[in-house]
């Protein structure tokens, strides 16, 4: 399965975490982790992934590569919105250019892990 975890964290504990996995892979722990994509606040990942965004994530996966046009008919969008969305996207690694131009989401799972615990 190929696996993205979106966390919010703040960059302490980001930084502890990828020594400690930096450890394990020294010693020789081969165990695959799901790619990892880091937000200092749970507002800092809503800002990425919109409502918007999050639906376009989803019917791009179901459908599967797309040209942004014809991604932006099936959602019933304006082409510069999603165009503006999908490179948002882009820029986080949530959705791949292909060789032909179209984009993808090379995701098959995508999951997210915070704590309510966090310092504002």
């Amino acid at each position: 399965m190929n696996e993205i975890k979106l966390v919010v964290e703040d960059m302490d504990r980001f930084f502890a975490g990828a020594r400690e996995a930096a450890r394990r892979i020294d010693a020789g722990d081969r165990h695959a982790e799901p790619a990892l994509l880091a937000f200092e606040s749970m507002e800092a990942l809503l800002k990425v992934l919109t409502p918007n965004r999050w639906t376009l994530l989803r019917r791009l996966r179901s459908t599967g590569p797309s040209s942004v046009r014809a991604l932006a008919g099936s959602l019933g969008r304006d082409y510069r919105g999603v165009h503006s969305d999908v490179a948002a996207l882009l820029a986080v690694g949530l959705v791949e250019k292909r060789y032909d131009g179209k984009v993808m989401v090379p995701w098959s799972r995508i999951t997210a892990e915070m704590s309510v615990d966090m310092a504002a």
